[in-house]
């Protein structure tokens, strides 16, 4: 939004923005950004768990070979 502010002398100056609306085009891009991010975050956190299965599995085969295979 323009809008001209009213000097001393009372005359209009220059135009000057005063906030702004996001347009369907910068919405879409913010989106898309955000979308983005959480995606990185869910593949990190899939990743994480993977891991953290592998070692569960790993201690959990540890364990039984301490105990003796399993006899």
């Amino acid at each position: 939004m323009l809008r001209r502010k009213r000097l001393p002398d009372g005359s209009l100056g220059e135009l000057e923005k005063v906030g702004s609306i996001p347009t369907t085009e910068e919405q879409v891009l913010s989106l898309g950004e955000e979308l983005a991010q959480e995606k990185v975050k869910s593949i990190q956190k899939d990743l994480l768990i993977n891991s953290l299965g592998s070692q569960l599995t790993q201690l959990k085969l540890d364990f039984i070979s301490m105990k003796g295979g399993g006899e």
